[in-house]
């Protein structure tokens, strides 16, 4: 009996402990469940809120590279309101985050069912945290937090838990050449007035006359006094001069051009030359020089300062230009102080007090009124500033004319008055070219606009010259993977040949076959300031025609380019800034 017992006690001692473990299956595997379950559902929250995120940091650059503000602070506001209305408009497990904030902290704690973003901006090549303002942030870093509280918590002594993502975005590499026309025609939409200043032995004073050229009273338009070809006249307002230039197509004779060549001596005064300030005269005393009767003789050139066709009248920069008479002899020098004002015998015309200053003052203002050259300049510095805000650009600039410069300080010597007398000071005029550099956070953004604003008007046009020399700065200094591009901006059509071909136009479109060859893409800018050049302009310029013997450089480049004509100098601003919303979406997509 006794095996009997024994197996009995077993036999229930196996099922206590069967029975015990059952017992605790039941109780720990639906905590188990929960838990994983709890896990799982915090993993999806956590790819959502980076998907999120990633999202929001691409709509923050997306923004920096798609609007035209040239301010960094307001641009970099706008991209943290557009990546926060994006964020917005999702979800994480299910609960919208229509109330999510921006935080001032990297480290929120936000309450359940909420989410808070923090955004950094860095600088990509110190690598450092820079503020709102600083237009180095080009790097977008964002850092998001969401509560998540657990749906079953309260059951497994869970509390809430903060989930955290980062996600960066970065504006797009762009390397750009900007090839700016510096052509003598750049500054013909510019009123100014053609001046004889001669001593009248009856009055006893300096006599100011406005001369009658071959289209009539030489005071208005530059263009229309010239009336000049498709290209232009290479006239200028301020210097250099080029005064001779005046005789073709408005036969205005220079005087001091006559006086050469008759060998007497000129107008402007005895002693000819450089120096004029506090000369008289040169028919001063009377019968010292001749006033060639009859003949259409100019001695000055002056801008028209209140931009109108007939001098009426300016105040600027403190100083007074009541008339034609003051601007002459401001210009000269004559009004620095009461020595020269009375030797040069400013002092029988001119009404104003001798000032130190004057002369600069003129000129600065002459300067600012000079069309189209000044509305070029304008949207160029707009231009540059989009690009420069929008993305990690690095710049380099060509000024051309008939040639172009070596360096930053590169300068084109001519006299001040006239080249052909080798009349006023010879001078060495800007023409800049800045060369791209690949160190990182070598931009030379700044050094761009200087370049920009330092362009005068000079000579002829050698687009080829200058488009060859920008594919040569983007093939040896362009960066590794970034997008390569030339702008050309020009008033004219190719007159000059070289260094490619003899032939100006052959010249320009191999300046474009070697871009295409280098993968650099050519947007082009024509200003017509006269329909006769629109043919031209269209055929050498367009982005249809990708013949190389006949196409235009746009289209012969290829790589995206493209062709602007322009009518009205006004406008100007629209297309460059068109351009650089084109450029940056094109090197956004690469």
């Amino acid at each position: 009996m006794k095996p009997t017992f024994r197996a009995t006690k077993r036999s229930q001692s196996g099922v206590s402990m069967t029975m015990l473990m059952l017992g605790l299956a039941f109780m720990i595997m639906p905590i188990i469940g929960l838990f994983a379950f709890e896990i799982g559902r915090l993993q999806i929250a956590h790819q959502e809120l980076q998907s999120v995120t990633d999202a929001a940091a691409l709509a923050a650059v997306a923004t920096l590279t798609c609007e035209e503000n040239t301010d960094p602070e307001a641009a970099h506001q706008d991209a943290i309101d557009t990546a926060m209305n994006l964020f917005k408009l999702n979800s994480i497990i299910g609960i919208p985050l229509t109330n999510a904030t921006v935080s001032g902290s990297m480290n929120a704690n936000p309450e359940p069912g909420e989410a808070v973003v923090y955004f950094e901006f860095i600088d990509p090549v110190t690598h450092s945290v820079v503020s709102m303002s600083d237009p180095n942030g080009k790097v977008v870093k964002l850092y998001s937090h969401f509560g998540a509280s657990p749906a079953f918590g309260p059951y497994l002594n869970m509390s809430n838990f903060v989930l955290k993502t980062i996600s960066f975005g970065a504006v797009p590499t762009l390397d750009l050449v900007l090839c700016f026309d510096t052509s003598g025609s750049i500054d013909d939409q510019t009123p100014v007035t053609f001046i004889k200043r001669s001593w009248d032995a009856t009055l006893n004073k300096i006599v100011y006359e406005v001369p009658t050229g071959a289209n009539g009273v030489a005071r208005g338009k530059q263009y229309d006094i010239m009336k000049p070809g498709p290209n232009g006249t290479s006239l200028n307002g301020v210097y250099p001069h080029i005064a001779s230039d005046a005789y073709y197509n408005a036969q205005l004779w220079f005087s001091e051009y006559l006086a050469q060549y008759y060998g007497v001596s000129g107008l402007r005064s005895l002693g000819g030359g450089a120096a004029e300030a506090g000369s008289p005269p040169g028919n001063y005393p009377p019968g010292t020089a001749p006033t060639y009767p009859g003949w259409a003789v100019f001695t000055d050139v002056v801008v028209n300062l209140d931009g109108n066709n007939n001098f009426a009248g300016f105040n600027g920069n403190g100083y007074n230009f009541p008339d034609v008479a003051t601007m002459v002899e401001a210009a000269r020098g004559n009004l620095e102080n009461a020595g020269v004002f009375n030797s040069s015998k400013a002092n029988t015309a001119v009404s104003v007090s001798p000032s130190s200053g004057y002369q600069q003052a003129y000129f600065n203002l002459a300067k600012s009124k000079l069309q189209p050259l000044q509305d070029a300049k304008s949207a160029a510095q707009i231009f540059i500033d989009i690009l420069n805000t929008d993305t990690d650009a690095h710049f380099g600039f060509v000024a051309f004319d008939h040639q172009i410069g070596s360096d930053p300080t590169s300068v084109e010597t001519r006299y001040a008055i006239d080249d052909a007398a080798a009349y006023g000071a010879s001078t060495g005029f800007p023409l800049p070219v800045v060369p791209l550099d690949p160190t990182a956070g070598a931009r030379h953004f700044p050094e761009t606009d200087a370049a920009i604003v330092s362009c005068v008007p000079l000579g002829g046009t050698n687009i080829g010259a200058a488009v060859s020399k920008a594919v040569d700065e983007l093939t040896a200094h362009g960066r590794l993977g970034s997008k390569k591009a030339v702008v050309l901006f020009t008033d004219g059509q190719p007159t000059y040949g070289g260094p490619l071909d003899g032939d100006p136009w052959g010249n320009a479109r191999k300046a474009a076959v070697k871009a295409k060859n280098a993968g650099v893409s050519i947007y082009t800018i024509g200003l017509a300031q006269n329909p006769d050049i629109v043919p031209g302009q269209t055929s050498i310029l367009n982005d249809t025609n990708n013949n190389e013997t006949t196409g235009g450089m746009a289209a012969i480049a290829g790589n995206g380019g493209t062709f602007s004509l322009v009518t009205n100098s006004a406008n100007l601003r629209r297309v460059f800034e068109q351009i650089a919303r084109h450029l940056v979406q094109l090197v956004h997509s690469d």
